[in-house]
């Protein structure tokens, strides 16, 4: 797949001739802390910053910082001791953990816990203000490599301990299914895709992805084929930087077609996929080049455009037309690079409103 391609900004403008679907808005799922003290609080609030648009999902996520809390708490787990101590305050600056001596670590040593977390927000639910049927409830559930790999800080010990935090989240996955089955939706969420697709040389990219789509799908596929799943591939957020600058969307591509592929031969539905066409500190390219690689992506793959960019509003317009027309095909949902939850309220409603006016406009391609 070349990225080498000519450069051309100025977007096509032939009305899509296809049914013309309605664009959804997608939230990945975290907002401020100071909107966002309960679930019910929380879930409002995206409901209202839908406006008259359609929303895919409704989120609850209590960690404005993803999974730090959880990576905190592991302090308080018997099986693990501090390797490394840190205050999150970046990347460079996180707790790490090795076993305790003579110690094995349990499936529930590491639990996110979230069956009680997504029992109060159902609960919350009938007190909600809505015009229509509720969303889905969208549940959070962060990669089991990234997981690993937070907790341990190496490659080693992470990989070792995979199956155990695999267990752990599909543990929670079906409980949850089996009490509210199509009432959540599961978001599949992973920095850690993307940064290794960027640590290697790009001559082994295609055996990367399939390994990492190998590794995806074993968690996806222990859980029943009707569960509903969309996946978050992400450059991180952490304090509201990067781990690193896109680019081009190759990486994903490659991630996403193994990820089908592996999906498809044992007849599971594909995810959507929330792809970021920027970070959370960047405005979306206006490079054509950016997007070429987004013709090379399986046609059954929908996109939820990770491009809203509340400080770059035109750059955002510009990259939607461009992405649609590499793709060909319309772009389910549009939504921010990552999670609101390190903007201020201010601006993260700014970025709710780009977001529903870009998903009114017309699709081109």
């Amino acid at each position: 797949m070349s990225t080498t391609i000519h450069s051309e900004t100025t977007p096509h403008t032939r009305p899509y001739t296809g049914e013309i679907p309605e664009r959804s808005v997608h939230f990945v799922g975290s907002l401020p802390p100071a909107i966002s003290r309960t679930d019910l609080q929380t879930m409002q609030w995206f409901l209202d910053h839908a406006g008259d648009t359609n929303l895919l999902t409704l989120p609850s996520d209590r960690d404005p910082r993803w999974i730090i809390d959880w990576l905190d708490n592991l302090t308080n787990v018997p099986t693990l001791q501090p390797r490394r101590t840190g205050r999150s305050t970046g990347y460079d600056d996180m707790p790490t953990y090795r076993l305790a001596p003579g110690r094995s670590l349990a499936p529930e040593d590491v639990s996110l816990r979230r069956v009680r977390d997504v029992t109060v927000a159902m609960a919350a639910r009938p007190r909600l203000h809505a015009t229509g049927e509720l969303p889905p409830h969208q549940v959070s559930i962060p990669n089991a490599l990234d997981l690993s790999y937070f907790c341990f800080g190496s490659p080693r010990p992470a990989l070792a301990a995979l199956p155990i935090f695999r267990d752990a989240l599909i543990d929670d996955v079906l409980e949850i299914h089996n009490r509210w089955d199509t009432e959540v939706t599961f978001q599949l969420e992973t920095p850690a895709v993307l940064t290794l697709f960027e640590r290697t040389p790009r001559p082994l990219w295609k055996m990367l992805a399939l390994g990492l789509a190998k590794q995806a799908a074993e968690l996806i596929t222990a859980a029943p084929p009707e569960i509903n799943w969309i996946v978050h591939l992400c450059y991180g957020d952490l304090a509201h930087q990067p781990l690193f600058e896109p680019t081009d969307l190759v990486a994903a591509v490659f991630f996403l077609n193994a990820l089908e592929r592996r999906l498809t031969k044992v007849g599971y539905p594909t995810p959507t996929a929330h792809i970021p066409f920027c970070t959370g500190t960047s405005a979306p390219p206006t490079d054509r080049s950016f997007y070429r690689a987004l013709g090379h992506l399986r046609g059954n793959i929908d996109i939820i455009a990770g491009l809203i960019d509340e400080n770059h509003a035109a750059a955002s317009r510009i990259a939607l037309q461009l992405a649609e027309d590499e793709l060909d095909r319309p772009i389910r949902a549009l939504a921010a690079a990552c999670g609101l939850g390190r903007r201020s309220p201010e601006a993260a409603a700014a970025n709710a409103r780009l977001a529903q006016r870009l998903a009114r406009t017309p699709i081109l391609h």
